[in-house]
């Protein structure tokens, strides 16, 4: 504690403080508008290309980039990146045989590595500059009219370096404009003209907002859904794969305690489950990397020098605990779906049989 206040660690200390409060004074940072949805960039035969569908495909071409410079010219003796990609896989592939045991090992070592190496990459690229920081400037009157008058708030226009962008001045619509904003609109597509979208369209209030060309692929509710669903499905078809109709049992015709009111009951939990699953899947990915997205807004916002620094260190690791939670949750799932409840036995055809988790 002496240290704390010799006169070297003060001054340090004083041109923190003057560092963070000059940022927040000289450069201040507008807050991005925060909506659930994600925003259209535009459309390619009337399918909608979103910032967060942009990213998704960011994250395969991240992915098949690393395996193309691994495997292009691989090693017996590993050194460099081969060898850091190799001691990845290792730790997780051994991980894989101690839940699944080493013949499962083999056949779903594959989708529980892309999981989660899809939803890491997915979701460190949030925290590279210039994500939810670059896109197209548009009116309020747009954005409103689009969210159907969820977005109230803009910011003034101005420049940074010659480049258009956003200065720290908000501009609230009240109820009135808002409804006027609406009604412009549904005039508007009544009559068959196109709405206003036109990016270099004067807003007549003064307000704009960003709208970014990126943004983080599991703050849209569809990725994360489409992979519970991948995982469900797939964790329906290993137990039929494995134990064939007698799969279904567990749902419809459980044997487990003898009492078949009881049994009964308890296969409508299973079945239950399975579908809460799902649930429980795509909104523990999509709250916590959403959260974590806006955290990223909000401190910036409010100081935007140093104090951010930790909330990325925490963002790195919250992005791939959340990956790894939802793959090993996968396995987990698999594991357990090929395991018999008729007197707790193992079931499989041959060579095949699975092992259960340990």
């Amino acid at each position: 504690m002496r240290n704390l206040f010799k006169p070297r660690n003060l001054l340090m200390i004083v041109v923190v403080l003057a560092v963070m409060l000059g940022g927040a004074i000289l450069f201040p940072v507008p807050l991005p508008t925060i909506l659930l949805p994600a925003e259209v960039i535009f459309s390619v035969a009337g399918f909608p290309v979103t910032n967060t569908l942009i990213t998704t495909l960011i994250a395969d071409i991240t992915l098949l980039v690393i395996a193309f410079a691994v495997g292009r010219n691989l090693k017996e003796i590993p050194t460099g990146f081969q060898n850091l990609i190799e001691w990845f896989l290792e730790t997780f592939y051994r991980m894989t045989e101690d839940i699944a045991g080493k013949v499962n090992a083999k056949r779903w070592f594959p989708v529980f590595i892309t999981i989660m190496m899809f939803l890491m990459v997915a979701n460190w690229w949030e925290l590279i500059p210039g994500f939810d920081s670059i896109g197209v400037i548009e009116p309020i009157e747009v954005a409103t009219a689009h969210t159907n008058g969820t977005v109230r708030t803009g910011y003034k226009l101005g420049t940074f370096l010659g480049i258009p962008s956003l200065i720290k001045e908000q501009v609230n619509l009240d109820d009135e404009q808002v409804h006027e904003i609406l009604a412009e609109h549904e005039a508007a597509a009544a009559s068959g003209e196109a709405a206003t979208e036109s990016e270099s369209h004067e807003s007549k209030y003064g307000a704009y907002v960003l709208k970014p060309l990126f943004r983080a692929a599991a703050t849209d509710l569809n990725v994360p859904l489409a992979l519970a669903l991948i995982s469900v499905i797939l964790t329906q078809a290993e137990g039929m794969r494995v134990l064939g109709m007698k799969y279904w049992r567990k749902f419809f015709l459980p044997t487990i305690t003898g009492m078949k009111a009881v049994d009964a009951f308890v296969g409508i939990l299973e079945l239950i489950s399975e579908f809460a699953k799902i649930i429980s899947f795509s909104f523990r990915l999509f709250g916590n990397v959403f959260a974590g997205q806006v955290l990223l807004f909000v401190m910036p916002f409010l100081i935007p020098y140093l104090i951010p620094v930790p909330f990325y260190g925490l963002e790195l690791f919250v992005g791939f605990m959340q990956a790894f939670v939802f793959a090993i949750l996968t396995l987990i799932f698999l594991s357990s779906a090929v395991v018999s409840h008729e007197g707790h036995e193992e079931h499989g055809h041959g060579k095949e049989a699975p092992v259960t988790a340990h």
